[in-house]
């Protein structure tokens, strides 16, 4: 893994940690590397509710993950939001001794 790659990966676990732990509005937080592209990584946030995003940009480990990765970066970074269609385990949950 290159150096760069390294960084990135390194800062993120970090952020992404420090969300799930410190802040209560993060419901999840992962990280995809793309197998075409290993350079490439999308970071997938789940918030509690709409105020939950922008407490996160407002912590110190984001901050630290900013400015760790903003050298790194070939490009810009982009952000979409997208509401979340099913929500929960029962959504999706296989009934009991069924395959």
């Amino acid at each position: 893994m290159s150096g760069s790659r390294r960084g990135v990966s390194k800062a993120s676990l970090e952020n992404a940690t420090a969300s799930l732990l410190r802040e209560p509005g993060v419901v999840r937080f992962d990280m995809i590397q793309e197998l075409d592209d290993p350079t490439r990584f999308l970071l997938v946030e789940v918030y509690r509710d709409e105020e939950a995003p922008l407490r996160h940009k407002e912590s110190a480990h984001y901050a630290k993950w900013r400015d760790a990765v903003a050298a790194l970066m070939a490009e810009p970074r982009t952000s979409k939001n997208i509401p979340r269609c099913l929500s929960g385990r029962t959504a999706l949950e296989t009934p009991s001794g069924g395959a």
